[in-house]
């Protein structure tokens, strides 16, 4: 009986390293950067209390780009072709797109000197983005928008984090507003959730 298991065993092995590999199906082609379509405005607190006071250092506005993969050329995938399910390792990509401009407002006065629609890229530090050419941790201190944007145009990055670096002048209610430009002409006006800040 044994000798009869071993034989069948070795003979489905034996079938399978003969079987034409056409037949397999690949693993999809991976894509090597994104084409940013939009950004998405991903909200940090609770939407159900956004009028409820926070700390300004305790807020944080994050964007998110979005968009379809780009291949390197004579690899892209083959629409009429089936793919095996692979795993996708967990990599962050690199935009392809380059970022020409960004202005951070508010809906109302921050200061009596920053009031409603004015830029706000110095009092808004950039505290995390993912871009090759810009860093954004120096010296101890975070850069702000406007330190961001004195070397534009560069890639633009496919995640923002940003956050104040001072409090308004007075205890406020705030929608704010991220302009972002691209060198292609697109262009993404942005828009958080109302915030109350002190």
């Amino acid at each position: 009986m044994k000798k009869l298991l071993l034989i069948g065993l070795l003979a489905s092995v034996l079938a399978g390293c003969n079987s034409d590999s056409n037949d397999e199906l690949t693993c999809p082609p991976s894509p090597v950067a994104i084409d940013i379509a939009n950004y998405a405005v991903v909200a940090e607190q609770n939407s159900a209390n956004t009028l409820t006071p926070i700390a300004f250092d305790t807020y944080k506005i994050k964007l998110s780009g979005m968009g379809d993969g780009v291949y390197q050329d004579g690899n892209e995938p083959d629409p009429n072709k089936e793919y095996a399910d692979c795993p996708v390792a967990a990599v962050v990509l690199g935009s392809i797109n380059s970022i020409t401009a960004i202005n951070v407002y508010s809906s109302a006065d921050y200061s009596s000197e920053l009031t409603a629609g004015m830029s706000l890229n110095s009092i808004f530090n950039v505290t995390e983005m993912y871009v090759n050419d810009f860093d954004y941790f120096n010296e101890g201190g975070y850069a702000s928008v406007a330190d961001f944007a004195d070397i534009l145009p560069t890639t633009a990055p496919v995640f923002i984090e940003l956050k104040p670096n001072q409090a308004p002048e007075l205890q406020s209610s705030h929608i704010f507003y991220i302009d972002i430009y691209f060198a292609n002409g697109k262009t993404f006006t942005l828009e958080t959730e109302e915030v109350a800040l002190f």
